[in-house]
């Protein structure tokens, strides 16, 4: 089950954003035209996703309005799977069966960069990579730099007219391209004023709301985090696997995430090991004790080096 949420976990943390149409000069401007108006548009297209050279299909649909976001990722090739968001709820479909329900409780997922670009610039370094073309559309690029080796750094291609994004690479901390998301169709609408600013508010009026309901602390609910990133969403008794039960806690820097799994250990668990798919990382550990044991998994979009060591710390 991990496995095969892996890709659409990546795909729904890039591409659910949108941005402001004003004029920027700068890449902080740039990401901030990215980060402050997910409820400017509506759009659609469809993109490949690639990486270790394997080539997938998606189309996405994206709106939002006063319940929040709502978005619609669908494979186009291989088993049919299908993941929709409406406001703070996620359904996982498999061959148009529903196989998984996820609430939201913290800050949203699909938000990446959502955590402020001051934030952000904390960890990471914004620079302007110059222009491109992307879709027949003229981009502009904007590179994100990890300030140590705990984190994946970003290359981004915005839309110069309405600064959505059009292409995305993910950079190994030495500047390796592990994925990419391109679109090969893209259309977009402006929404109308009124409804642009009920949803401004409505988005903040949930962030408003999250940040009480989720512990932020680290020490309650990992032995380490890398510096930086918080807590923003837990689950309990998550399907990872068939019969398999686990704890989820899913954290953000605002930039990167991981998840990380817990759960008892058991004859048929899965194997100690570590495995990269692109750019996301599985570490698996199992740790026997004396009634039990159990089972930590660590899935997420950071380097192979900080999933062991978050693993490890258990």
């Amino acid at each position: 089950m991990i496995r095969k949420v892996i890709p659409a976990v990546s795909l729904i943390s890039v591409l659910m954003l949108s941005p402001f149409v004003h004029a920027a000069d700068s890449a902080d401007q740039w990401l901030q035209r990215f980060t402050e108006a997910m409820h400017s548009y509506e759009y659609s297209g469809v993109l490949v996703y690639s990486r270790e050279g394997q080539l997938d299909a998606v189309e996405l649909s994206h709106n939002v309005s006063e319940q929040g976001e709502q978005a619609r990722l669908s494979y186009l090739d291989g088993l049919p799977r299908e993941f929709v968001q409406d406001g703070g709820q996620i359904t996982q479909k498999i061959s148009g069966e529903i196989v998984a329900n996820d609430r939201i409780q913290g800050r949203n997922p699909s938000g990446r960069f959502s955590g402020g670009l001051e934030q952000i610039k904390r960890y990471y370094q914004l620079q302007l990579k110059g222009q491109g073309r992307v879709v027949d559309r003229p981009a502009v690029i904007v590179e994100i730099i990890p300030r140590d080796n705990q984190r994946l750094g970003y290359r981004l291609w915005l839309d110069k007219e309405s600064a959505l994004l059009l292409k995305s690479v993910t950079l190994d901390p030495l500047a390796r391209e592990l994925e990419t998301f391109q679109f090969t169709s893209f259309s977009f609408e402006a929404k109308s004023e009124s409804d642009a600013n009920i949803s401004s508010e409505s988005m903040s009026h949930q962030g408003s709301l999250v940040s009480s309901s989720v512990n932020r602390d680290p020490s309650k609910t990992l032995p380490w985090t890398p510096e930086g990133f918080e807590l923003f969403m837990e689950n309990q008794s998550v399907e990872v696997s068939d019969n398999h039960l686990a704890n989820m806690h899913s954290w953000s820097d605002g930039v990167s995430t991981f998840s990380v799994f817990v759960e008892p250990l058991r004859a048929d668990s899965l194997k100690e090991g570590q495995h990269q798919y692109g750019a996301t990382v599985v570490v698996v550990r199992s740790i026997p004790e004396q009634n039990q044991g159990r089972v930590i998994t660590v899935v997420g979009e950071i380097p192979l080096h900080t999933a062991q060591k978050i693993a490890a710390a258990f």
